[in-house]
């Protein structure tokens, strides 16, 4: 009995080391492509989304490209970006993400033709960042879009942890009319969704032959509303590149940046009907903060999650109570914000006192 147990104990710690064995020499094994064709639209698609970036504003998000950029001197470039000009109507303040790659960048100034739905923004940074060559744009050349075609929209769709979202499909229509605007678009099944506004559609050689702009939703028929399917537009390139070579310095209009705390909060209730209950303390009053603007002083001071209960000594039930306190605003201001914050063992009370932004 005694050696039946030594034996099933040795196998057990052989197990156990082979087991071990097995997982430390676990290796990634690159993937390739027993096609072609495949390997051609994996390595446009990596060459061309760097270029592809989220148009944030304070309404809403869009999809936009880099299209090009200038030295402005001492380590600084302006970039450009294409996008769509119902994405940045109203917008308010802007920003470019990079899907949290890098830290947003304000946009500094805009311009756009509301006709044509086309808008550039742009922003500068010392950092280094891909350019898409945009043929009709750049050469005054036209890029050929034929039915049939293979096309790939990339934009962020939904939310921005959707980041880059690709889609693939083909070129349906070469030609449809847009606002009015003959033969301004072109259909497309690539699947888009809100979000992917103003983000690129490319061929498989990696060319820009669009802007998405929007799509069919649904259709009316004898029996009734149906949901559509594979009924998307985007502009066509090669008609609006002409406007945009049109642009001058002088059309561009300057974002006035307005003193703000720079957080995102939701009501409790709105919270607790989207997130789990132990994110916040029990039986909560206040605001939660859900997002932070890396350009505003509260990214130093407060955290997402954080449950704003009191303002300057006064008690916060409501972002009304919030707003309040910001109303006549001015760059400087000091601001005292209490908070409860899980510190990984209980919900503790913090009080940070910082300047608006």
């Amino acid at each position: 009995m005694k050696k039946k147990l030594l034996m099933i104990l040795f196998a057990l710690s052989s197990l156990i080391a082979l087991t071990g064995c097995t997982l430390d020499l676990r290796a990634e094994v690159p993937y390739t492509s027993p096609n072609a064709y495949e390997q051609l639209r994996i390595d446009m698609l990596a060459e061309v989304k760097p270029s592809v970036v989220v148009v944030r504003t304070e309404t809403g998000h869009g999809s936009g490209t880099i299209f090009r950029s200038e030295d402005m001197g001492g380590g600084v470039t302006r970039y450009y970006v294409l996008t769509n000009y119902h994405v940045i109507e109203d917008g308010g303040e802007m920003y470019i993400n990079f899907g949290g790659a890098i830290d947003d960048i304000a946009v500094t100034d805009f311009t756009g033709n509301s006709t044509y739905d086309v808008a550039v923004v742009r922003f500068e940074t010392t950092l280094s960042l891909r350019v898409e060559h945009i043929a009709p744009i750049d050469d005054n050349t036209i890029t050929q879009i034929i039915v049939g075609q293979d096309v790939y929209a990339i934009g962020t769709p939904q939310n921005i942890d959707k980041f880059d979202y690709v889609t693939a499909g083909i070129v349906s229509m070469d030609a449809y009319d847009y606002n009015g605007i003959t033969d301004l678009a072109i259909m497309h099944d690539a699947e888009l969704n809100p979000g992917n506004s103003g983000g690129p559609l490319f061929n498989l050689n990696g060319d820009v032959i669009g802007i998405n702009v929007a799509k069919v939703a649904t259709v009316s028929t004898v029996d009734g509303t149906i949901a559509a399917e594979g009924l998307n537009y985007a502009l066509n390139i090669n008609k609006v590149a002409p406007i945009i070579r049109a642009f001058t310095n002088s059309d561009y209009e300057a974002i006035v940046r307005k003193p703000r705390l720079g957080v995102t909060v939701q009501d409790v209730g709105t919270f607790l009907t989207e997130n789990d209950s132990s994110l916040i303390p029990p039986n909560p009053t206040g605001v939660v903060v859900i997002d932070l603007d890396p350009t505003r002083n509260a990214i130093n001071f407060l955290e997402i999650y954080d449950l704003i209960v009191g303002m300057d000594g006064d008690p916060v039930q409501s972002i009304a109570d919030i707003q309040t306190h910001l109303l006549n605003a001015n760059f400087g201001d000091m601001h005292t914000l209490t908070v409860m914050r899980y510190n990984g063992s209980s919900f503790v009370s913090v009080t940070v006192t910082f300047a608006l932004s």
